[in-house]
């Protein structure tokens, strides 16, 4: 059997690529599981950020995959992709992938397409994310994928990293003049952001323009002022998980009581009371089957990968992976909490 690093020359590689809005992960396995290679690199978006760049960082990834494993072509390549809602147009599909990845084939859709594959089955499933944005996405027995929210860090994002920190962000600085109530939000924005007083927040936010990344990064510092007592910080909290379980009921409300919701991403994965309000506001419109996902959405985009060449995920192919997934330090990292 193939051994943890070891590249095994005429196996059939599979890629599976999760591009979030803040990294993109990719993960490298054989067609028995045995994970040959995860790296992290920047983010893929090509939306926020230039294809130009967005194009490098997916071949510094691939480049570095190369250099410690020797692999360069792939039976088959997914990517999770969080600038799309839906399949890639083969325009898209070129414009990113053409000259950087070599596959036999290759598929590009939403990250929330490869979130649902992680489910491993063709019934009806559906996924929240509450990541740097925050989007949720149903399929029903028939393949067809819905999906509500993803409006966007202006239009929407709500229950996202980056909406609460915002929130919690301008709590605290309303907290300081003295026209919200008193919070700890307030020394720790001052602290968190290395400004001396509100004046220096100017500077940090507007010159240049802070990215959503970086504020969305304050989100364990609102996690910590909620877990020591805040009420403030609770309440941002607490009506994130409304506002994105609201998102979630008008989405499944056309959907059985008995859907599997798996949920993904740092809100969900590290905040307690964000978690346990989310599933209890699910739970009073009868959808309580909701749970956190056991795989991280790149392995879902391998699996996505698998289902191009008709490869089924069988228990062998599962216990793989998994074993894969403890001794890969890559892809902890996506389940580490960063504020996305």
């Amino acid at each position: 059997m193939l051994q943890w690093g070891e590249v095994m020359g005429d196996s059939s590689y599979f890629l599976g690529v999760d591009g979030g809005g803040s990294k993109t992960t990719a993960v490298v396995a054989d067609e028995f599981g045995n994970i040959a290679a995860a790296e992290v690199g920047g983010s893929i978006n090509f939306y926020s950020n230039e294809m130009s760049q967005t194009r490098n960082n997916m071949s510094a990834i691939l480049s570095s995959i190369k250099e410690k494993t020797g692999i360069a072509c792939f039976k088959s390549a997914f990517i999770g992709m969080s600038a799309l809602n839906g399949r890639a147009s083969a325009d898209e599909l070129e414009a990113f992938t053409g000259g950087v990845i070599s596959a036999d084939m290759v598929c590009m859709d939403s990250d929330l397409h490869i979130a649902l594959e992680t489910h491993l089955t063709d019934g009806a499933c559906a996924v929240a994310i509450s990541g740097t944005g925050s989007m949720v996405a149903a399929r029903d027995s028939g393949g067809i994928v819905r999906h509500a929210g993803g409006w966007g860090y202006i239009l929407g994002d709500e229950g996202s990293g980056y909406r609460m920190s915002l929130d919690a962000i301008r709590a605290g600085i309303r907290g300081g003049e003295g026209s919200a109530r008193p919070t700890a939000l307030t020394g720790a924005v001052l602290s968190f952001y290395k400004a001396d007083c509100f004046d220096d927040l100017i500077s940090i936010f507007y010159d240049p323009p802070i990215s959503r990344q970086d504020i969305a990064s304050f989100l364990p510092k609102v996690r910590k002022c909620a877990e020591n007592g805040d009420e403030t910080a609770a309440e941002i909290i607490t009506n994130g998980a409304d506002d994105l379980a609201r998102t979630a009921a008008a989405l499944l409300k056309d959907y059985p009581d008995d859907i599997p919701v798996g949920l993904w991403g740092g809100a969900f994965q590290h905040i307690p009371l964000f978690l346990s309000r989310f599933t209890s506001a699910l739970a009073q419109k009868n959808i309580a089957k909701v749970f956190l996902l056991e795989y991280p959405p790149e392995i879902g985009a391998v699996f996505a990968a698998y289902r191009l060449c008709g490869v089924k995920v069988c228990e062998t192919i599962k216990s793989n992976i998994k074993r894969g997934i403890n001794k890969h330090d890559a892809i902890k990292l996506t389940k580490k909490y960063d504020g996305c």
